[in-house]
């Protein structure tokens, strides 16, 4: 069982992080393209769709993480669980409300340019957590 957890944490950090970086470089810019009679419909569509890979891999990659601690509680988890709990708050804190605007008021560009911007913490968390897998 001890071998499957670090299987299962490179699985959803890799996965993760390449979902991050798309969102971040491609899908949230496009927000701005998308025309405004559309957005609501189209938004409401990405979320249901997004949520199918992030929530999996976000909870997959937290108790991996939490459960590698258990087993050896080396520095380098420990710096991981710090970093996915950074990239939950920030999911919860920043991207959350940022989405709960755009579903409730529509397209909104200075709410996508805050969304993208508010982004960032979670897009350099994940990357390390990644990181660390190919370090440690």
């Amino acid at each position: 069982m001890s071998d499957v957890i670090p299987l299962v944490q490179l699985v959803a950090d890799v996965g993760l992080v390449v979902l991050i970086w798309m969102v971040q470089l491609i899908i949230y810019p496009a927000f701005h393209f998308i025309e405004k009679d559309r957005f609501v419909q189209w938004h409401a569509a990405y979320a249901r769709a997004i949520a199918i890979l992030v929530i999996p891999l976000m909870f997959a990659q937290a108790i991996s993480v939490l459960a590698g601690i258990v087993l050896d509680p080396a520095a380098p988890g420990i710096v991981q669980l710090v970093l996915v709990f950074a990239a939950w708050l920030s999911t919860f804190a920043l991207s959350v409300p940022c989405h709960g605007k755009l579903r409730a008021r529509g397209k909104d560009d200075a709410v996508i340019t805050r969304l993208i911007r508010t982004n960032w913490p979670r897009t350099i968390a994940w990357s390390f957590v990644a990181l660390l897998d190919f370090i440690a």
